[in-house]
């Protein structure tokens, strides 16, 4: 019994990794194959959300690309990453709640080591 568990359980888990992925382009996001997207030229963004007042990391912070439905959120040190990004210039959007609603313009998103801080002030 504990085999045939095993088994479903690892062809559930490889079924599940290899269903279509959000891949966000410039001109907004497109569904491919997972299995595509290593061949792709892709990259990641990371960073850090600060208050700008206290300097303190802050938690749930909604991020995400102009034109792009995919969402992340800052976890409890106020770091995130957004995977699976084509290079190029995006505006992003990020906001929290009592804090006034911010957009970076034209960043340029290449590489390999895309990091970037972003503060937020009261309203």
């Amino acid at each position: 019994m504990k085999k045939i568990v095993f088994l479903f359980t690892a062809f559930l888990i490889l079924g599940l990794t290899s269903q279509a992925k959000n891949l966000i382009t410039p001109n907004g996001d497109k569904n491919v194959e997972s299995s595509e997207i290593a061949s792709l030229n892709t990259t990641n963004l990371s960073g850090i959300v600060l208050d700008n007042e206290t300097g303190e990391a802050l938690t749930g912070v909604a991020i995400h690309f102009e034109g792009s439905n995919e969402i992340v959120y800052t976890d409890f040190d106020g770091n995130f990453e957004i995977n699976n990004i084509v290079p190029g210039n995006y505006n992003i959007l990020y906001n929290y709640i009592s804090y006034s609603d911010n957009k970076l313009k034209d960043v340029n998103v290449n590489g390999q080591n895309n990091v970037i801080r972003l503060v937020l002030k009261k309203d």
